[in-house]
């Protein structure tokens, strides 16, 4: 080792301590939270908490770290702060006392094309956000429940369909593909007036690319909290470019669809949802009206309601056939008021308010399988204190709806299935707590739910009505914890039917 020494000074010793106190300096930057924040583990350099969550059971930990910090806690991802919101008053505050503060959406790290965040459902704010999601609720009511036997129509053909797949089974198999694709086709017929074949490849590559994205979306926008200069490096390291394409192929398939709305000539009874919003903007265009409604916030819209008007549905169809297969007497309790009420006629939604152990089994599936139990994200625009705590601008909020669903100062042995806890001693009256949240809450609740119990509610009875669902064998029942991803869905498992 060399020595520098000038005039008895050894520069080597003032260079090693200054590394030193930059380095400890930079450490300690990167290691403190933010004053006022909600309380959390200690942070590590570069990653945050990320190692905190470090589990199996993603879920399980959350609630671990619950009990450790309180009902709003903090987590961080690189240099993005979390807010965790927990319990049925927490959520109710944010989302519902201070609802005009928490609405907007939390941004992903990583940029797409520059519309797509600010277009559509999801991600738009102000005057986009508004207007669509009214036009949305106004066309759903026009095409779904005006013209009464609609949607009791399109779930009994795709019922018959899915029965008479399913029976030609030989051996026990997994219905996850040919329901997800059964569902899929009822929110692809209101929206784009187009039904696709269960087996159709076009329909299983648009839903693989669906729950891919998703899945990557979320691991790179952790990576990139942690190292943001990656989104730029030359190389497409994390996929990016690869994800936006992939992106853009979905609404090009989708595209498809509305160009052959857009040249069908023949008049039609009933219009699809792309032909609602192609006339309105005709109808803007011609009013000579300042509007927010153009062909790209369609294609991106529609694109939002096929993507979150499916997944959620058939994933809690099938965690309550997996109910109802670890439950054979309930299934057979079920089965007998559908003969009584409906005999061999199909349900309609007018008779939903007779099947009420039928309403209380689907709030039951709803509440223990809380296939969205972390609500989409939300943040806040400027600083707000909430609860004690500072909220900074711009950070992710993240309502954790399971902790209502699943209270159990609320809800007596939560993890079981016990429907009758939302009936009457007699059993002929339906209760729904408050504390019921499975859509959310607030400006930003799922727009989607009314559409998505009646789905629910057809599909079930109608499924019930056809067919006895049994184990793989004989004795040997699916297992019923989940699997995080963007919804939290049933573990692979494989069933046999019996036709009634």
């Amino acid at each position: 080792m060399v020595y520098f020494l000038e005039n008895g000074i050894d520069y080597s010793v003032i260079t090693t301590v200054a590394i030193f106190f930059i380095t400890f300096f930079l450490v300690y930057i990167n290691t403190r939270r933010q004053k006022g924040v909600p309380p959390g583990p200690a942070l590590f350099p570069i990653v945050g908490n990320i190692p905190s969550l470090a589990s199996d059971d993603t879920l399980c930990r959350l609630s671990e770290l619950r009990k450790q910090y309180g009902d709003v806690f903090g987590l961080y991802t690189g240099s993005k702060l979390l807010v965790f919101l927990n319990g049925y008053d927490v959520i109710h505050d944010a989302l519902i006392k201070k609802g005009s503060k928490f609405m907007f959406r939390a941004l992903p790290a990583y940029d797409q094309e520059e519309d797509v965040h600010t277009k559509g459902l999801i991600f738009s704010k102000g005057a986009i956000w508004r207007n669509g999601r009214n036009f949305v609720v106004a066309t759903l009511q026009e095409i779904c429940y005006n013209d009464k036997g609609f949607v009791e129509h399109l779930v009994d053909y795709e019922v018959n369909d899915l029965t008479e797949t399913i029976l030609k089974f030989e051996e026990p198999f997994d219905i996850e593909l040919y329901l997800n694709s059964s569902v899929q086709n009822i929110i692809f017929q209101i929206v784009y007036g187009h039904r696709f074949d269960l087996d159709d490849e076009d329909l299983h590559w648009f839903q693989r690319t669906i729950r891919t994205n998703s899945e990557k979306f979320l691991k790179t926008d952790v990576i990139l909290n942690c190292l943001p200069f990656l989104e730029h490096f030359p190389v497409d390291i994390l996929g990016f470019k690869k994800s936006r394409s992939s992106f853009e192929k979905q609404l090009e398939f989708l595209t498809k669809m509305i160009e052959k709305l857009k040249n069908r000539n023949e008049k039609v009874h009933r219009k699809t949802f792309v032909e609602c919003y192609l006339d309105r903007i005709d109808a803007d265009r011609n009013n000579d009206v300042e509007s927010t409604f153009d062909e790209r916030d369609l294609k991106i819209a529609a694109c939002h309601l096929v993507i979150a008007g499916s997944e959620t549905t058939a994933s809690t169809i099938r965690w309550i056939l997996l109910y109802l297969i670890r439950n054979p007497h309930i299934q057979d309790k079920l089965y007998a008021e559908i003969t009584h009420v409906l005999g061999k006629d199909p349900p309609t939604i007018a008779d939903k308010k007779r099947l009420t152990y039928m309403q209380a089994v689907i709030l039951e599936g709803l509440r223990n399988s809380h296939t969205v139990p972390l609500a989409m994200p939300h943040t806040v625009e400027e600083n707000i204190l909430f609860r004690g705590y500072l909220i900074p601008k711009n950070c992710t909020v993240i309502p954790m709806l399971s902790t209502a669903l699943k209270d159990p100062e609320i809800w007596k042995d939560p993890e079981e299935f016990i429907p009758e806890r939302f009936l009457n001693a007699e059993g002929n009256d339906v209760i729904v707590p408050k504390e019921f949240i499975p859509f959310s809450l607030g400006p930003r609740s799922c727009l989607g739910e009314t559409l998505a119990t009646i789905e629910i509610f057809l599909f079930l009875t109608g499924l019930v009505q056809k067919l006895e669902f049994l184990p793989e064998k004989d004795g040997v029942i699916p297992d019923q914890k989940g699997e995080l991803a963007t919804t939290f869905n049933p573990k692979h498992f494989k069933m046999r039917v019996v036709k009634r």
